[in-house]
């Protein structure tokens, strides 16, 4: 007991009472255990060397944890799914082997924290941010911090071991801030009620268990009182447990062994496995005395270095939180394109639904559209989310906007019809062109301008087709006009008695919203307002809508030119412009691209890219189960779900640092870019073609 107690004392001094020596050294051997506990010798000198970095030379950079430059860290992120999902990566064993291999012992031991029970947050102390929010107390996480370790140091002067309960740290808070001992404990207990959660892995083994007639203790060194994880354990679904043995009720831990101790004195040689996620707790300590175990990887420690930095604290602690206990947990094993949607699409549709949401309550909006395609995973997210904000999906695209806004888009027209598709991937005949237009009528014109039909589209000759359009432009704008009268009943019908609607669109010029708004202010005679709100502003011409951007013609969530200009220029200037298209999967449909209406007022639709159709739905499975994540973890904290446009992004932004995913999962995507009219040649292009153009 001496020895121990002189250990103790040394790990203190030496580790624990400086900060900055602590979080270097136990960051050190959380990622260096089997050298750990192999050569202890190198652990030792390590320490001497943080003891005479901190304490004689009295620096304050890291010793071994030197902080890396932004290019650095780009350059050097761990992206280990590359190869496939990241659900996969521990292959825990399943659920019912794993009880299997306990049913050999009399007595099953679990610890409690990030093994029965979790926490929505990537580490613990981040639950205090919530908690001082309910105080109303600036700087509450350090003074919560500082508490409970001043606490444990009195604690050690006055009876010689570290253990404290919740009141005793809430004695010094009081002491400090005012707050009542009683009633900030009570705050915190409940904040801890609301947001930890039965590990389903543990779930699921701990009933297999009880079915089974087992008897299961838990064993955790905690500072909340038996009653208070009982009460806990029972909110998380673990009714049954037959014991809970907790240090600061016993002034002994399982790290110092004599929680053990008690436990076994208590068992009367009954044979016991104690299962936990801190190796040197619940994994070498219980060994140590002979107790059988089995290692259950924490799954923050699993998840944690491969999520977004940069991130505000609470929302980023929140996001890993949810990433780490979902996939990291050992239940399910998900394929990389529900991988894609739930870690780098969840948390920005989640986010950009309510900012929409918040906007149009703050300026008086009536509905909301969402336009298609993109708009079909965004409006069910937000009708997941709210229930009082009426809504419509509207049939609109690129050509819809092209054809109908005729008489303010020449120059739109002419270089998304014409320009663009002479110099894209599928090559196009001028007849394939004046047919996926409704232009058939034209086609006997061509020799005037010495083209055929077959003549293919190539930048040589945009400037003599574009003529072409340009002396015929009376004859292209009359061809629609019957479509026209369509097109603005169904506008109409869409809005309704609405005075103010907010047009909803992923990106990226802002166009299409752009035309609704002149359609719906100045053609069509109404009375009807429009906002036109995007998920980002990145266009091919950084000029094109730099007026709109700045009257509030068009307002963006993530980025534009004014708003994040540093993930703008990420974003734009990053894999050689590909990124709107891998920004924009996770907004695809399973149902092809509006091309307007015929004569007669039916919708029109481009070819469907059927090949797609599975991946999209596993993309927004993922998004949508984030989504339910999120809601179900945070429903009690409104203010949780105001996440900035940068903290959005920058999931996305970690994935395409490395583009070897995208394209090793993404390559045999297709689109209809500049399809005919004849849907019988399929001319379609894939991402892989698109990247292999651009030299990516």
């Amino acid at each position: 007991m001496l020895i121990k107690k002189i250990k103790d004392n040394l790990y203190y001094y030496f580790v624990q009472k400086n900060t900055l020596i602590a979080n270097e050294y136990e960051w050190y051997v959380d990622n260096h255990l089997d050298e750990h506990r192999v050569n202890r010798m190198n652990s030792w000198l390590l320490l001497a060397k943080l003891n005479f970095h901190y304490r004689i030379l009295r620096r304050r950079t890291p010793l071994i944890r030197k902080q890396e430059s932004n290019e650095q860290k780009r350059n050097n992120v761990k992206l280990p799914y590359l190869d496939g999902s990241e659900s996969k990566l521990l292959n825990r064993l399943n659920p019912l082997f794993f009880a299997q291999e306990l049913l050999k012992y009399d007595v099953i031991s679990f610890d409690i924290f990030d093994t029965l029970v979790l926490r929505p947050f990537a580490k613990p102390s981040d639950l205090f941010m919530l908690v001082g929010s309910k105080l109303k107390c600036v700087d509450f996480v350090k003074i919560r911090i500082d508490a409970e370790k001043k606490a444990r140091e009195m604690a050690y002067v006055q009876k010689g071991n570290y253990e404290v309960d919740i009141f005793d740290i809430y004695s010094l808070i009081e002491r400090r801030t005012g707050i009542n001992k009683e009633y900030g404990a009570r705050v915190e207990f409940e904040t801890e009620l609301e947001l930890c959660f039965a590990n389903p892995y543990m779930e699921r083994v701990f009933k297999l268990l009880k079915g089974q007639g087992k008897t299961v203790i838990a064993i955790s060194d905690m500072y909340l009182s038996n009653d208070m994880l009982t009460k806990l354990l029972d909110r998380c679904g673990y009714q049954g447990i037959d014991r809970i043995y907790v240090s600061c009720e016993y002034n002994c831990s399982k790290s110092s062994g004599g929680l053990y101790k008690v436990v076994q004195q208590e068992l009367q040689n009954r044979t016991m496995i104690h299962i936990g996620d801190n190796y040197e707790s619940d994994i070498k300590m219980a060994g140590k005395l002979n107790i059988s175990t089995k290692y259950y990887k924490n799954v923050h420690e699993a998840g944690n270095p491969f999520r977004a930095d940069g991130m505000s604290e609470l929302i980023g602690s929140a996001y890993a939180g949810i990433i780490n206990t979902y996939l990291h947990n050992g239940v399910n094993q998900y394929n990389p394109y529900y991988e894609y949607g739930f870690i780098y699409g969840g948390l920005y549709i989640l986010g950009f639904c309510n900012w929409i949401y918040r906007k149009a309550k703050r300026e008086g909006v009536n509905k909301v559209l969402f336009l298609a395609r993109d708009g079909d995973i965004y409006q069910r997210v937000f009708n997941i989310m709210f229930s009082d904000m009426p809504n419509e999906y509207l049939y609109w695209s690129r050509i819809a906007n092209n054809k109908y806004t005729l008489s303010i888009n020449r120059d739109d027209f002419l270089t998304r019809m014409v320009y663009h598709k002479a110099i894209g991937v599928i090559p196009l005949t001028i007849s394939d062109i004046l047919k996926s237009l409704s232009l058939t009528d034209l086609i006997s014109k061509l020799s005037e301008y010495n083209l055929r039909e077959d003549t293919l589209l190539v930048k040589e000759n945009v400037k003599v087709i574009e003529d072409f359009f340009i002396s015929n432009w009376d004859h292209v704008i009359n061809a629609y006009e019957n479509q026209r009268r369509h097109v603005y009943g169904y506008i109409k019908q869409k809005i309704g008695n609405s005075k103010k609607v907010a047009i909803i669109d992923v990106g990226w010029l802002g166009s299409g919203p752009l035309g609704l708004k002149y359609l719906i202010e100045q053609e069509m005679n109404t009375e009807c307002k429009v906002c036109c709100w995007l998920a980002a502003s990145c266009s091919y011409n950084p000029l094109a809508n730099i007026n709109e951007l700045m009257n509030e013609d068009i307002e963006a969530y993530m980025f534009s030119r004014m708003l994040n200009r540093n993930l703008y220029d990420v974003h734009a200037f990053t894999n050689k412009g590909t990124n709107n298209i891998f920004l924009e999967l996770f907004t695809q449909a399973v149902y092809p691209s509006f091309s307007g209406f015929n004569d007669e007022g039916n919708f029109i639709f481009d070819i469907p890219e059927v090949e797609n159709y599975s991946i999209i739905k596993d993309i927004h499975n993922g998004i949508i189960d984030f989504v339910k994540e999120y809601i179900d973890k945070f429903n009690h904290y409104e203010y949780m779900f105001n996440i900035s446009g940068y903290d959005a992004y920058l999931p996305y932004r970690m994935i395409i640092r490395d583009p070897t995913f995208l394209k090793k999962h993404f390559s045999s995507i297709r689109f209809s870019r500049g399809v005919s009219g004849d849907h019988s040649k399929q001319r379609i292009e894939t991402i892989g073609q698109i990247l292999e153009s651009v030299g990516l």
